[in-house]
């Protein structure tokens, strides 16, 4: 019995009576609410650039998606089920609590992110302006429409990727939290990665590209409205000379 064949039964147990889309689907509403939240902050703190405050946004995000991982992890660890779910004996050399430790590993593989989700809350902050504002623009609807259909396209990639590939790192999670619980030290390959890295390795391709988008969208938006600290007020202010 190998980690990969544990990884296996823990997302098939998962996937059955563990709802683990379900459980993502809030993570991933969280995530993007916390992204929402901290432009908002950051905007009222006195930091009107896209450019730095969109990115901002997603990596305070990002950071919490991490952290309702690891509160995920504690929970599931410590639920009276994980025996079940990850096929350990009861009766192994430890407790099925979870260190956390990082660890070594050469895993290169990517799922997805979270984090894009939150790339509506920047897109969002129009200054009051409602959507009859801004179909009486003069040439600004085509504009809008498709800033506003991009920003959510990605965002709705991002977050469906995300639940859907939810059973394969919820189950690699819950297995290195049994192996760093010592909850059965002799299988082969038994080493714990760390909910951190095994969440990173999972996300970071997503991540990047999500980072990327709202740098460039800052970025363009900047350019077209200098003096403009949303998209809707660059969308709506004159092109820039």
């Amino acid at each position: 019995m190998n980690r990969f064949i544990k990884i296996a039964h823990a997302r098939q147990q998962l996937e059955r009576r563990g709802w683990p889309r379900l459980q993502m689907a809030v993570i991933v509403l969280a995530t993007g609410a916390t992204g929402f939240l901290a432009s908002f902050a950051l905007l009222s703190g006195g930091l009107g650039s896209m450019l730095l405050r969109y990115p901002l946004a997603v990596l305070i995000a990002y950071g919490m998606f991490l952290l309702m991982m690891w509160a995920w992890v504690r929970w599931r660890a410590d639920a009276s089920d994980v025996f079940d779910l990850v096929d350990f004996p009861a009766g192994g050399s430890g407790g099925s609590g979870y260190s956390g430790s990082g660890g070594a590993s050469g895993g290169g593989g990517a799922s997805s992110s979270w984090g894009p989700s939150i790339g509506s809350s920047p897109s969002s902050g129009s200054g009051g302006v409602g959507a009859l504002d801004v179909l009486d623009g003069d040439g600004l609807p085509i504009l809008a429409v498709i800033a506003l259909v991009t920003v959510a396209a990605v965002c709705v990639i991002a977050a469906g990727w995300v639940v859907w590939t939810a059973p394969a790192l919820m189950a690699e999670l819950l297995v290195d939290a049994a192996i760093a619980g010592g909850l059965y030290r002799r299988m082969r390959g038994a080493q714990a990665q760390g909910w951190w890295w095994l969440c990173v390795r999972h996300t970071f391709w997503p991540l990047v590209g999500v980072l990327s988008f709202f740098i460039a969208l800052g970025a363009l938006a900047g350019h077209r409205a200098p003096e403009a600290t949303t998209l809707m007020q660059a969308l709506q202010l004159p092109l820039a000379n």
